[in-house]
C-alpha cells in the first residue's frame, strides 16, 4: 500500500456520482483512505463536485500519487511499519482454521 501523506498531490479513480478520474491534493489521512481537496477535474462533472464542496474521500487503493511532498526518515520508519502491519493483518486473514466435521453419530447423540 503506498503511503500518502498530507500535501500529496494525487490522482483517484471516479466513484459514485462522478464520472471521470480526478486529482487533488491530500488533505487528511486516515487508515484505509484519504481526504482531498479536488482541484483539476472534468467539466462534466463539476455539478457533482460542486455538491461534493469540492471534497472527497478515496479509498488508498484506488489513488496514485502524482507528486509527493518530501519524506522524512521518520516517515519512511512509518511507512515500513505500516506496511509490516499490513502485511501481517493479510497474512492473518489468509489463514485457514480446522473446521469441525460432524457425524451422524454426533448428531444422534445430541438428539436424545
Amino acid at each position: 500500500m503506498t503511503y500518502f501523506k498530507v500535501g500529496d498531490v494525487v490522482k483517484a479513480e471516479k466513484f459514485g456520482q462522478l464520472e471521470h478520474d480526478f486529482t487533488g491534493t491530500v488533505e487528511k489521512v486516515y487508515d484505509n483512505s484519504i481526504m482531498m481537496s479536488i482541484e483539476d477535474f472534468d467539466p462534466e462533472d463539476k455539478t457533482s463536485i460542486n455538491e461534493l464542496n469540492k471534497r472527497a474521500v478515496v479509498r488508498k487503493t484506488s489513488a496514485t500519487i502524482l507528486k509527493a511532498v518530501p519524506r522524512t526518515d521518520e516517515d519512511r520508519e512509518e511507512a515500513a511499519k505500516e506496511e509490516k502491519e499490513a502485511a501481517e493483518k493479510a497474512a492473518k486473514a489468509n489463514k485457514t482454521t480446522r473446521k469441525r466435521k460432524t457425524t451422524k453419530k454426533a448428531k444422534k447423540d445430541t438428539d436424545k
